[in-house]
């Protein structure tokens, strides 16, 4: 615990506005946190049922999609094939190039233990077709993202896509919660300092679980927390802290001008450590301060990007310290004068 408190100081010292009381609230929240649900999820191997005009095609769609690690957790079986004695998968992937409607009758023939898992078709006319494959991935995950652990670490072919979709599904269910936490802060003074404690809990919580997340995804030990946290300290431990700040600054404005800058710190701040330790895990080096500063305006451009009311996209460009870009906007902030509806964040 020591070594953390020490790496979170040297990190805090090396930016003005480092706060001692930052890094003993972290560790506190750091206690708080059990990692044993996402532990037993990310180490169980997923399962997949693939279902081709023929056996053999079958078993080249599994491999092809999952690689050669996947051969073991993969059945691969005739379109019209009996389903019922399978036991339990996460997803039903079809090749059915003859549009024959074999996805629709393979869902009726599922096995009670498989009733919930999603039924894929792939989208090409070949069953080697990489980008076919890379999409795939991306609907089974879309359809499963609590299981992008679980694929991550079980297939290299699924890496890149189950970070991101822990990345991404993080981002806005911090976003979301930002949003929801500061509607207490209409109650003056009482209002006000409930948000922002119920801000730096959950949103810290939900950043740290998302790194965890990220080294189950790369293959770390998963059984070290405390080692996965010290690895990270020094790659996302400063940004953890100021966002914070940011955020529980941002709750003693009013409703209409202190949601604006939290919802776009809350995503931004999130997507950008979740992009620092993917790639600290990917490249085995520690992103530089200008890196991590890129991840950051990356991460400012992909808020704007989301359906919010103008007066957020303005909040978004001050908080990466670009006033054009919040010059940009002002035009639009200026027509929605006034306007209190609630910005929706699609997931």
């Amino acid at each position: 615990m020591g070594s953390i408190i020490m790496l979170f100081a040297r990190s805090g010292s090396a930016q003005r506005g480092g706060s001692l009381g930052a890094v003993r609230n972290f560790v506190a929240v750091l206690r708080e946190i059990s990692f044993d649900d996402v532990r037993d999820d990310a180490e169980t191997p997923p399962r997949l049922l693939v279902l081709a005009p023929d056996v053999p095609t079958a078993r080249r769609l599994g491999t092809g999609l999952t690689g050669p690690e996947g051969e073991l957790a993969t059945m691969a079986r005739e379109l019209n094939a009996p389903l019922a004695e399978l036991g339990a998968f996460d997803a039903v992937v079809v090749f059915d190039p003859e549009r024959t409607g074999a996805a629709g009758r393979a869902q009726d023939r599922l096995p009670v233990e498989a009733a919930q898992a999603p039924v894929l078709p792939l989208d090409g006319s070949d069953p080697d077709d990489g980008a076919a494959l890379e999409r795939l991935r991306g609907r089974i995950l879309d359809r499963l993202p609590e299981r992008a652990p679980a694929f991550g670490r079980a297939f290299p072919s699924f890496r890149a896509v189950a970070a991101k979709t822990v990345i991404n599904d993080t981002a806005r269910a911090n976003a979301q919660f930002a949003l929801v936490s500061n509607i207490p802060a209409v109650v003056p003074i009482v209002g006000s300092f409930a948000a922002a404690g119920a801000d730096f809990l959950v949103l810290t919580k939900n950043q740290v679980m998302m790194m965890f997340k990220i080294a189950a995804i790369h293959g770390r030990d998963l059984h070290d927390q405390w080692g996965i946290m010290q690895e990270l300290v020094p790659v996302v431990g400063v940004g953890l802290a100021w966002r914070t700040v940011a955020r529980e600054a941002a709750s003693f404005i009013p409703l209409a001008a202190g949601t604006i800058p939290k919802v776009a710190i809350a995503y931004a701040g999130t997507l950008s450590t979740g992009r620092a330790a993917d790639y600290f895990y990917r490249t085995k080096r520690r992103p530089s301060k200008d890196q991590i500063q890129g991840f950051y305006r990356q991460a400012v451009e992909t808020a704007r990007s989301l359906p919010l009311p103008g007066g957020e996209n303005r909040a978004i460009g001050a908080a990466d310290g670009n006033p054009s870009a919040a010059q940009a906007t002002g035009e639009g902030v200026q027509r929605r004068n006034g306007e209190r509806s609630a910005p929706t964040v699609d997931a």
